[in-house]
């Protein structure tokens, strides 16, 4: 685990939790894509807790910086990647939360290929928020994060232009583009945990 300073180990600790939930989220998010309603609200509702849970792991980040003289690295790439991951499980929940509200069925096929997407840049970051305290090992991740989500845009507006030409009725067509446009959010949100982890990646290497 995350180990610059020993006195510090519970803020990495913290960090390395809200990396957690996130994966934890996108999992629950790919179980939610299922077409029978009963498992996908179950999943939905895992999901939610999921949310939950990274909200208390990033207020406890918080916590921690307010109480730390010495941080591991700097403070305000710690807030900016803590609430980034935070983000990113919000907006994940989000896309699942659409998912039931509209009552939709069947989904496109590029639905799954995104979130599969999704499920595997959250791995990466699972796995490499931990390692923070060796930045120059993460930069394999970085690049495959970044390739990762660059490809899940891809794979958005294919989504998009699929949903746009296919779908003849209006209400359905809003529905599904509403989404759309929740997936899209959350692809900008791991985008941003990217970033936020460069940001590390350069600074302390």
């Amino acid at each position: 685990m995350f180990r610059l300073r020993r006195d510090e180990s519970r803020l990495g600790d913290a960090l390395a939790e809200c990396a957690g939930h996130l994966a934890t989220a996108a999992q629950h998010l790919a179980a939610s894509l299922n077409v029978d309603p009963e498992a996908r609200s179950a999943s939905v509702r895992a999901l939610q807790e999921t949310d939950r849970a990274a909200e208390a792991a990033a207020h406890g980040v918080l916590r921690g910086l307010a109480a730390s003289f010495v941080t591991p690295f700097d403070r305000a790439d710690i807030f900016r990647l803590s609430w980034a991951m935070r983000r990113a499980t919000a907006r994940t929940a989000a896309v699942g939360d659409t998912l039931e509200v509209l009552r939709l069925g069947e989904l496109p096929t590029r639905t799954a290929e995104l979130v599969q997407h999704v499920v595997r840049a959250t791995e990466i970051i699972a796995t490499a928020v931990p390692r923070l305290g060796d930045p120059g090992s993460l930069a394999g991740s970085w690049v495959d994060l970044t390739v990762l989500v660059k490809q899940a845009g891809q794979v958005h507006r294919r989504l998009v232009a699929d949903i746009t030409s296919s779908m003849h009725d209006p209400a359905q067509l809003l529905r599904h583009a509403e989404v759309a446009t929740s997936q899209r959010r959350l692809i900008d949100a791991l985008e941003a945990v990217s970033d936020a982890l460069q940001t590390v990646v350069v600074t302390e290497s």
